[in-house]
């Protein structure tokens, strides 16, 4: 039975947690990563993930400055250098290369346990950091001084920060009685990975339907990610066709701009909401990621938000370590909510709105949106500010 002390303890060893323990244990911290799961663990070959995120150049500058992303392009990573998008609607389309921005890139589609994976396998080579597998937190108790976290396999950690990066139903959240805001879309959200007939061109291909975006995301092997939201109903009877008919109802879907199309592995789907905690911390407890704020997949944001959280998190602590002050204080955990709830919101507002904008069915708003898409695409200067923002620079 473990009753070791640490600085900081991270619930939940994703992209966003294991980040965050990476950057905490480089600088000196001790650092205790707890998921329910074995992110280490390796898959069969020839397979992939249906999760997939859209890493930003920021997101990838902090994988780089942490030493991993090496391992992120041995184990698989897809350049994307172009974004296309079109609307259902009338013929706006809008067209941007990055190198039209002078970029090499604009960022990289990484399956998120590739991710994943290679932070983990960083994280072996820290002696600051100890990972716990295969272990959920039962409950946690606060005093002035510290948490005591009581794990399921009978362990006990303390620590004198205890950091929530386990996803939108976070169990800490919900301990701590934060509460959450929002609403869900009544729709979700179908993925599943494609073999296109033609080449993906390194390029994000992104097409606004009656009833949400189907995005086509470049993959390693030449493959394709799609992330294709409709309504309920609609996404799970897309889930039941036929692989055959599925495949033509995508291509259907994309305008053939990628040819036709073969399934490899399975489909899933997930609902799609937006939701959000006003309260990012509580006495010696913080909360990142999709623990505090889940937004709409509509631009590949979400994963790019959270890594955001961690930086900004790992920031706050480090400064208090080094200046010798207590990394858990209301003071240093309130400068880490202010430096990212104004951002947050901001990309959840964005993203509620592009979703309405681009769902609206009323011929006005869809003449403006198509004749909006055809101006920005022909003004570079517009084109070229967007390329920067996709890039998180």
């Amino acid at each position: 039975m473990s009753n070791k002390a640490y600085q900081v303890a991270i619930v939940g060893g994703g992209m966003v947690g294991a980040t965050t323990a990476c950057l905490l244990a480089e600088k000196g911290l001790s650092v205790a990563l707890i998921d329910a799961g074995n992110p280490a663990e390796k898959w069969p070959e020839n397979t992939y993930d249906l999760r997939v995120s859209a890493l930003t150049m920021a997101s990838i500058n902090v994988f780089k400055s942490i030493g991993m992303w090496d391992d992120v392009r041995k184990l698989g990573q897809q350049v994307v250098q172009k974004m296309f998008v079109w609307d259902h609607f009338g013929s706006g389309e809008l067209n941007i290369d990055s190198a039209d921005a002078g970029e090499a890139q604009m960022g990289s589609v990484v399956e998120n346990r590739i991710t994943v994976l290679a932070l983990w396998q960083k994280l072996q080579t820290l002696e600051h950091c100890d990972c716990f597998t295969n272990v959920q937190l039962n409950d946690f108790t606060v005093d002035d001084d510290g948490v005591d976290i009581n794990l399921s396999n009978g362990s006990l950690i303390r620590a004198a920060l205890l950091v929530g990066a386990d996803g939108s139903n976070s169990k800490i959240r919900q301990l701590g009685g934060i509460d959450d805001y929002g609403w869900g879309y009544q729709q979700k959200a179908l993925v599943a990975t494609v073999r296109p007939e033609k080449s993906h061109q390194n390029t994000a291909w992104q097409r606004f339907l009656p009833e949400g975006p189907l995005a086509l995301l470049p993959l390693r092997d030449g493959l394709i990610s799609i992330v294709w939201t409709s309504n309920t109903a609609t996404t799970e009877a897309n889930i039941e066709l036929p692989e055959e008919d599925f495949c033509n109802a995508l291509s259907e879907a994309a305008e053939q701009q990628l040819g036709n199309f073969e399934l490899v592995g399975a489909r899933g789907a997930f609902p799609l909401k937006l939701q959000f905690s006003p309260e990012y911390s509580q006495q010696r407890m913080v909360l990142i990621g999709d623990a505090i704020h889940t937004i709409h997949p509509l631009a590949g944001q979400g994963a790019n938000l959270g890594l955001k959280d961690a930086v900004t998190l790992a920031d706050v602590i480090v400064q208090a370590h080094q200046k010798g002050r207590d990394i858990a204080s209301q003071q240093v955990l309130r400068r880490y909510e202010r430096q990212r709830k104004a951002d947050n919101l901001l990309m959840m507002g964005i993203m509620d709105g592009f979703k309405r904008l681009f769902g609206a069915d009323e011929q006005l708003i869809q003449f403006a949106r198509s004749s909006g898409m055809g101006l920005v695409n022909s003004s570079t200067l517009v084109k070229n500010q967007i390329c920067k923002y996709a890039m998180g620079l």
